[in-house]
């Protein structure tokens, strides 16, 4: 007579153990992903979006944003800086030798306010921006000379006047 062995029946461990690798991998990408995501990628502050060689001279808040005027070492630089989800990031608009006048503005679009604005260096302590619409704005001059104009909305400077400290005028620009 033969024998017929009857042999337990055998245990799949090898599908489980594959299943709950998976879930494990995908927990751990996931969780990657979340942390990952969760990094700040711009600047903590709006004078952190600045060059490394550079320096914020002057600052002034225009709705969500603010323009900058960085002193580098051949220029001055307008930077524009906005706070985001993940920080602060910034938009070059213009740059002009370190002793020159520039105008710039931005259209509005994207999350960056829509601002005219004037920089530069100043050989006297006041500018004074005429504006397309008549209106006149003095800016105080910082101790280097720099300066920045910045007013909402998109208007053209007719001239910048640069004054001494009794308000007469020592230079005087037009606008472009």
């Amino acid at each position: 007579m033969s024998a017929i062995a009857v042999l337990p029946p055998r245990v799949r461990r090898v599908p489980r153990l594959r299943a709950i690798v998976w879930v494990l991998d995908v927990a751990v990408f996931l969780a990657a992903l979340v942390a990952f995501a969760s990094i700040p990628t711009g600047s903590t502050t709006a004078a952190g979006v600045a060059p490394p060689d550079g320096r914020v001279a002057v600052q002034q808040s225009v709705g969500p944003a603010r323009a900058l005027v960085v002193s580098r070492p051949q220029t001055l630089q307008l930077i524009v800086a906005l706070h985001k989800q993940k920080g602060w990031f910034g938009l070059r608009v213009a740059d002009t030798a370190p002793d020159g006048i520039a105008w710039a503005s931005t259209a509005g679009a994207h999350g960056v306010p829509s601002m005219s604005m004037v920089f530069g260096r100043a050989a006297g302590p006041l500018v004074r921006i005429r504006w397309s619409d008549g209106q006149e704005q003095t800016v105080q001059a910082q101790s280097d000379g720099v300066f920045l104009a910045v007013r909402p909305g998109d208007a053209r400077s007719l001239s910048v006047s640069i004054l001494n400290a009794t308000g007469g005028i020592v230079r005087e620009v037009a606008g472009p």
